[in-house]
């Protein structure tokens, strides 16, 4: 059986987290719960003997290096644990599975050497927006979803060139291909140990805390650069960006018969109860 160690960041909605581990536990998985510490919900997570909620917790912020420390604190936790997996699995408080756990296993045994990670190919429209975000130098105070914010953001881009390109590019001193996707992902146990070895080895947190959303590029372009790189395939989530916002749409009854036909293993994100029709699709064979 596939052993998989799932590291969920969160920071509210208790109920929702213990229903989601609910769904996903099983006597080959574990989970690491990393609480971000503005949240008060740490006393209302169900512990047991395989959910750990971690101690060290770090303050996150959207588009702020504080999402990537969070995740390396979690896989941290589960190297520290001394325990093997076969994949580390990184999901938020606000997922929840669209097929069952037998499908899950079924899917991660076809192949135990790839890593379900989104890469973006440099022809996506999205492409030269995100190499924007590394080429150029942010303020760390600048990751804000605020609004005032955001327009201080969109004048300082159009500033340094516009949303597409820069005028005055950082210097790369890692000496890297830059490459972007989703925060979200799979891996196997050894890649999460690759990355870890190389955020010790190589200034990594140092050029990126002067990058917006570094953890949609972090993790990528370390595996991007490496024997690693013929292994990544797309991400296993389902996630509706079809409203055209900053966040992707909250999923809700009406998306029933779109999860149902979807080949992604959990969807994000949810708000509040999830139905029971949508909860049932992980109960099924």
């Amino acid at each position: 059986m596939v052993r998989i160690a799932y590291i969920i960041q969160a920071h509210k909605n208790p109920a929702a987290i213990n229903k989601l581990i609910a769904a996903l536990d099983t006597a080959e998985t574990d989970f690491y719960v990393h609480i971000d510490s503005k949240s008060d919900i740490v006393d209302k997570i169900e512990t047991k003997d395989n959910v750990f909620v971690l101690e060290n917790r770090v303050d996150v912020r959207w588009g702020h290096i504080s999402q990537v420390e969070a995740t390396l604190t979690l896989m941290r936790a589960v190297k520290g644990s001394g325990k093997k997996y076969d994949y580390v699995w990184l999901i938020s408080g606000q997922d929840y599975p669209i097929k069952s756990n037998g499908y899950i296993q079924k899917k991660l045994s076809e192949d135990l050497n790839a890593n379900y990670i989104e890469i973006i190919e440099k022809t996506d429209e999205r492409y030269l927006r995100y190499l924007k975000r590394n080429q150029t130098w942010y303020p760390s105070w600048g990751a804000s979803p605020k609004f005032i914010m955001r327009v201080l953001r969109k004048l300082y881009n159009y500033a340094t060139g516009g949303m597409t390109r820069s005028w005055y590019k950082r210097k790369n001193y890692l000496g890297v291909e830059w490459a972007f996707g989703s925060q979200w992902f799979a891996i196997t146990y050894q890649t999460m140990l690759y990355i870890l070895d190389e955020v010790e080895k190589k200034p990594y947190l140092k050029y990126y805390t002067n990058c917006i959303c570094a953890d949609e590029s972090m993790f990528q372009t370390i595996l991007f650069n490496s024997e690693y790189a013929g292994t990544c395939k797309g991400n296993l989530l389902y996630v509706d960006w079809s409203e055209g916002k900053k966040n992707p749409k909250n999923l809700g009854i009406e998306d029933l018969e779109a999860l149902k036909q979807s080949d992604k293993l959990i969807a994000r994100k949810f708000e509040g109860s999830i139905p029971e029709e949508i909860e049932s699709l992980s109960k099924e064979k």
